[in-house]
């Protein structure tokens, strides 16, 4: 279907699949990992991960207000690609964007790869002995990519199939959370404590807390901005949503407080069951598994509710897929509208899902997931949060150079900006949020060269330059797409 025969995507989702695509995007891995993630790298935050958990999600509130007004100044689908684009540049737009695209897109990938660790470990531990399979090498491989292409049928049949899917799964997601939070709080320490100690032979001997450390602080809350970062893809659906204008900023806001509230609950939840200082004796000693969300739960819960959680928890792992298979898939498809690749990508099938641009998404997280099975390497964590920081970082930007660029004068989509008292503050302190927290993890301590976020996003921002530059060679003109929104 071309763009003169009118929108090519189906506007048939609502305020729900919206604030279900955000929360389920985010509430997945990073998770269920939170204590091992964060003691685990930096040790110095002790007993203050719930309340970085916490910060962090206020912090987001500055994300979220810019990510809100510019939902209701330029709805489409590629969201913040759009935006920065035309408030900016198009290279900049473009660069950096890829760089995000190509995080996800890998994350996709490990995410597949960690789908077969968690639903092993639940058979295992539910008694069958076909988890053992599932943790090999080939098992993970075979499930991961059944899991990718299950969610890419599902987006190919159309985008209400996958509004339908998300909703049912943000009620799984909150009836979870709530029962972690609920067994976590009930656990004693003491009692669950013996438990591990018998398992692991693991004497704990609880240490003092270590004075603050600013340093650790900010750099654990980095590294959670990766657990907040589906608020960054919610704005993906605007070309699928009806009324974007006002939908798409209501259903950001309540996205982002159902996640505040939900990790905060299930960070502290862990972090009371086990604490800190016998989180760290236990990762220390290659144990870090009884600090995940399935671990603790395996130590405080009865044997079938445990077994139970862990098959939910491992499902709520896998799920994470779909949303990313939007954010990844309309980016593409923002980029064939504006020319920077083959307009083959803008293309919609009957049932107006973008196949083409969903099938390079599938087939690219599944090479990912063979690298993650077999290799070992993919995109990390940190490089992915200064990603997402960077693009907030953009966005902030942009946001300042509507309110105050002359050029932006006749824009109507500069409006939005042009008033309210909220705009330059908000833009301004997330400019500063921003450079504060890349600064705390530009550089990882005792990590090889090909981990360090420097290097993973210098070699795709090398490999995104040369696309727009073969862009630019075959459309001279491209630029001139900035003067106007795109059509969806």
């Amino acid at each position: 279907m071309s763009a003169s025969s009118g929108f090519r995507l189906a506007k048939t989702l609502g305020l729900a699949a919206v604030v279900a695509s955000a929360v389920t995007q985010e509430y997945g891995a990073g998770i269920n990992f939170v204590v091992p993630q964060s003691l685990g790298v930096y040790p110095a935050i002790g007993a203050l991960v719930p309340l970085a958990m916490f910060a962090t999600g206020l912090v987001i509130f500055l994300k979220v207000f810019l990510y809100a007004r510019f939902s209701r100044a330029m709805p489409r689908a590629g969201s913040s690609y759009v935006w920065t684009v035309r408030a900016l540049n198009l290279p900049l737009g473009f660069i950096l964007h890829f760089v995000w695209w190509a995080s996800i897109t890998a994350a996709m990938g490990f995410i597949a790869f960690a789908f077969g660790n968690f639903l092993g470990n639940a058979l295992v531990n539910a008694g069958f002995a076909a988890g053992h399979l599932l943790l090999s090498k080939p098992g993970h491989l075979a499930l991961g990519l059944a899991a990718l292409w299950i969610i890419y049928g599902i987006h190919v049949a159309g985008i209400r199939d996958y509004g339908r899917l998300v909703v049912i799964l943000l009620a799984l997601v909150v009836i979870t959370a709530l029962t972690v939070g609920i067994i976590g709080f009930a656990a004693t320490p003491a009692a669950l404590l013996h438990t591990a100690a018998a398992r692991t032979g693991i004497a704990f001997t609880r240490t003092p807390a270590p004075p603050f450390d600013a340093h650790a602080f900010l750099a654990v809350c980095t590294l959670f901005i990766f657990a907040y970062g589906g608020l960054s893809g919610a704005p993906a659906l605007s070309g699928e949503t009806e009324r974007a204008e006002t939908v798409m900023p209501r259903g950001i806001v309540i996205a982002w407080l159902t996640s505040v509230v939900l990790f905060s609950l299930v960070a502290a939840a862990l972090l009371h069951a086990v604490p800190w200082w016998a989180a760290l004796d236990l990762i220390r000693h290659k144990h870090a598994s009884l600090v995940t969300a399935p671990g603790i739960i395996g130590l405080a819960a009865p044997r079938p509710l445990a077994a139970a959680l862990d098959l939910v928890i491992a499902l709520i792992v896998g799920k994470t897929l779909a949303p990313q298979m939007v954010v990844t898939s309309r980016m593409l498809f923002a980029w064939a509208e504006d020319g920077l690749i083959p307009a083959r990508f803008a293309e919609t099938s009957r049932r107006r899902a973008p196949v083409a641009a969903l099938t390079l998404t599938v087939v690219l997280a599944s090479l990912f997931l063979v690298q993650a099975t077999y290799i070992g390497w993919a995109f990390g964590i940190v490089a992915r949060s200064v990603t997402i920081l960077l693009v907030w970082l953009a966005v902030a930007c942009a946001a300042l150079n509507l309110r105050y660029n002359p050029r932006h004068a006749s824009h109507g989509w500069s409006e939005p900006f042009r008033r309210g008292v909220m705009v330059v503050p908000v833009a301004l302190l997330s400019i500063v949020v921003t450079i504060a927290l890349i600064r705390s993890v530009l550089v990882l301590p005792h990590a090889p060269f090909y981990v360090q976020p420097l290097f993973q996003g210098a070699v795709m921002a090398l490999i995104g330059t040369a696309l727009y530059l073969r862009a630019r060679r075959v459309a001279p003109g491209l630029a001139a797409v900035t003067a106007t929104l795109p059509l969806e």
